[in-house]
């Protein structure tokens, strides 16, 4: 049964508070206190961004709430700029039916140690659907609280109103052809009009679906007739290296990389085999997922039975960075270097530890370095740990947006692909 009183509640907390909203810029993909496991992906399609066309596009939306409480939560979209603040839209001006949906569909866990509620919904639906391209971001938050915002998750809605040929080369700088990458790209008007480009056209370049290191708005080097050229303008990125990957499937069988697997009192324990600076080692391409996960094991059903388990990872080192943190990122921490997944220096192991509770499953990631003293917005870099390389395997998006004359940001133009760059 519907929650009537919830949605007219949070229909009156939006009207009268859309002018302060509008104000705000969209914060990074966040989690609350006792929720975990966070995806959002094109239906079907696990390891994939959550990018899909504005017409048949369908996202799988799933998290836990590991306080295993039947708790009601609500969720809702916002449209917004190009640059990630809140647009000036109304709710009724890009959604059909409410303006909010309750997440119905939930199961508890069964035969875990970790005991928890899953939930799941499909968007859109039937009376909570967009209507316009965009940047979007997704709010989960409850009915008795709508102004805490509990699980925040960006995805874009595109239109494939202009054409998009893209491709990585070296790097126009000679000191960094051996370490990064550079996109170049040529935008084509096909079924839309571009007027005053200058001005009304934006462009952003994603590297493995990260909006942390994203490069935008940078302008065309030129354009002639239809066709904007954005060659050799600077979207250049570090080419990093393949992801690392634990292998968290099993809680019987040690896979490759994990060293050892014991029960305790309240959850499992993977001890992973100690991980490898690979500053300078020599690039080996490897397969990953673009530092995606994969919820998965070998014995029950796949988002219910399986287990939560403590990772165990450790990073030696001849000595501690100091003034630096090494965190472990992917998509396993939101896409961005939160402070949960900080590792701490062991001076008599001369090792990084961190302990990481996560489900069951197979994960990218990788080890990025912050100043200590660097803002949450700023993103950690690969430098120190990983190295950087032309030859790596990346996946690259590129949006194109376009000033609509009807007062929003629209999605025009869209491009995805593995390089393979040899």
């Amino acid at each position: 049964m519907r929650n009537w009183k919830s949605r007219t509640f949070t229909f009156l907390f939006f009207v009268f508070t859309s002018n302060i909203i509008n104000s705000q810029a969209v914060r990074m993909n966040n989690t609350g206190l006792g929720l975990a496991s966070v995806t959002l992906h094109p239906k079907d399609l696990v390891i994939s961004p959550p990018f899909i066309p504005l017409q048949d596009g369908v996202l799988t939306f799933r998290f836990d709430d590991l306080r295993a409480e039947y708790s009601s939560y609500n969720l809702r979209v916002r449209h917004c700029t190009h640059d990630w603040w809140y647009s000036d839209l109304h709710p009724s001006e890009y959604l059909n039916g409410f303006h909010d949906v309750v997440i119905d569909e939930m199961e508890d866990s069964f035969g875990t140690k970790v005991n928890y509620t899953h939930y799941t919904i499909d968007l859109p639906q039937d009376d909570f659907s967009w209507t316009r391209s965009g940047n979007y971001v997704l709010e989960v938050f409850s009915p008795h609280d709508p102004e805490e915002i509990l699980i925040t998750r960006r995805f874009v809605v595109y239109e494939d109103l202009s054409l998009v040929q893209a491709e990585v080369r070296e790097p126009v700088d000679i000191a960094l052809r051996r370490t990064h990458q550079e996109i170049s790209f040529v935008v084509k008007e096909d079924t839309y009009s571009f007027l005053d480009p200058y001005n009304n056209l934006f462009t952003t370049v994603l590297q493995n679906a990260r909006w942390d290191n994203a490069v935008s708005d940078i302008p065309p080097r030129f354009i002639k007739g239809q066709e904007l050229d954005f060659s050799k303008v600077g979207y250049v990125f570090p080419g990093g290296n393949s992801y690392r990957f634990v292998d968290l499937k099993s809680l019987n069988f040690t896979a490759r990389g994990i060293a050892g697997i014991t029960e305790g009192e309240h959850s499992f324990h993977h001890l992973l085999d100690p991980s490898q600076r690979r500053t300078y080692t020599y690039h080996k391409s490897l397969p990953d997922i673009n530092g995606a996960f994969v919820i998965s094991n070998d014995r029950h059903e796949i988002y219910t039975g399986s287990d939560y388990s403590v990772a165990h990872f450790s990073l030696p080192m001849p000595y501690e960075l100091h003034g630096r943190d090494i965190f472990i990122f992917g998509e396993l921490s939101g896409g961005k270097c939160k402070p949960s997944m900080k590792m701490k220096w062991d001076p008599e192991a001369s090792e990084y530890k961190a302990n990481i509770l996560l489900k069951q499953g197979y994960y990218d990631y990788l080890y990025l370095v912050k100043d200590s003293s660097a803002p949450d917005f700023e993103h950690g870099i690969m430098d120190d740990i990983e190295g950087n390389h032309f030859a790596t395997d990346n996946l690259y998006t590129v949006f194109v947006y376009y000033a609509d004359f009807e007062g929003y940001d629209r999605v025009i133009g869209f491009a995805q692909w593995n390089t393979d760059p040899y």
